[in-house]
This record gives structure tokens, sequence and C-alpha cells, in this order.
């Protein structure tokens, strides 16, 4: 399990690295990925065995698909959606986010007011292409919401899957932040 573990943070390293690319005057850039499960457990044997960390990066990545990272439409009652065709196979991937005012209400520790601003994320893999992920008639989809403010960073959903008998981790990735570090 902690070698499993070590292998998940240092893959969600490199997702991040992968998903830098900068464009100006944007706010939330996502991004969707898969992590072969099987081939990442057989890079970290091979690691546990040479302790080469140079050649472990190398063979880390190549178990790694990054999707090319799009730009959220933010507004209220907004549904951004994107698809993707998953590798060597039919499935078709989609991706969606959501932002409202009438669903997750808070309350910042700083102040007494309400924010009831909140972001919606899903991702889920199927034989077509769904209208959304967030959809109540899209199954199995991987959904995550948090309250949404200036102090929103990074969101993820994610989930196991299987194609084809092998083992995947899906998720789709946004960071809120991403014009805040370029004007910084």
């Amino acid at each position: 399990m902690v070698k499993f573990l070590f292998t998940a943070a240092v893959l969600l390293i490199l997702v991040n690295i992968t998903s830098a690319q900068m464009s100006k005057d944007v706010d939330d850039r996502c991004h969707v990925y898969i992590v072969n499960i099987e081939k990442a457990a057989k890079v970290q044997e091979i690691f546990d065995k040479t302790g080469d960390y140079e050649a472990y990066e190398k063979a880390l990545s190549s178990t790694v698909t990054v999707f090319p990272e799009f730009i959220t439409k933010i507004g209220e009652e907004e549904l951004t959606t994107k698809h993707f065709i998953f590798p060597n196979s039919r499935l078709i991937i989609t991706a969606s986010i959501f932002y409202t005012d009438e669903s997750l209400a808070s309350h910042p520790l700083q102040n007494f007011t309400v924010n009831d601003q909140s972001m919606i994320i899903g991702v889920v893999v199927t034989n077509k292409k769904e209208k959304s992920a967030l959809s109540t008639d899209t199954q199995n989809a991987s959904i995550t919401e948090v309250t949404y403010d200036e102090y929103t960073n990074i969101v993820r959903a994610k989930q196991f899957i299987k194609v084809r008998g092998r083992k995947f981790l899906i998720g789709l990735q946004c960071d809120c932040m991403a014009k805040r570090k370029e004007q910084d």
C-alpha cells in the first residue's frame, strides 16, 4: 500500500507538471488524465530493485496520459463539457464542470456572510458522448463539489475503472488559481 501511495503521489506530481500550460486572460484550467495502474506498479517494482530515480521518472511518465488542458466558462449555471477518446478503445471520456449558487452554502471563518457559490466537477467513461458527466442519467461518474471562492485552488474528481480487464485511474483536475499564479 505504501508503494502504491508513493507511486500515486509521483504520478500526480507528473500530472501537475504536464498540465502547466500557461495562457493569458483565462480563469479555471482543467485537464483529464489516465494512469495505467498495472504499468505504474511494475515501474515501482523496478525502482525498488534498482533505485535508479532518473529511469524511474522516465518510465513512470509513460504510465500517464494527460489530455489537452481546457478553459471553463465561469458564471451562474454555466456548464463546460469536453470529450476525449480513451486510448486504444472506442470508449469516450466525458468531463464536465458546472458553477452554481444553489447547492453548497458555507460560512468563511473570517466573517459571518454566506458563500453560496460552488463548483461541481465530474468525469465518466462510457460507450458514447454524454451530454454531461453530472447528469442524473449518467451512470458511474465520479463527481466532486466544492465551495467556490477566491481561495479555491485545485479541485479533483477521480475513480478507478477497468477497461479490457486492465485497471486505470481516471481523473479530472481543475486549477482555479491559474490566473492568479500568472499575475503574481
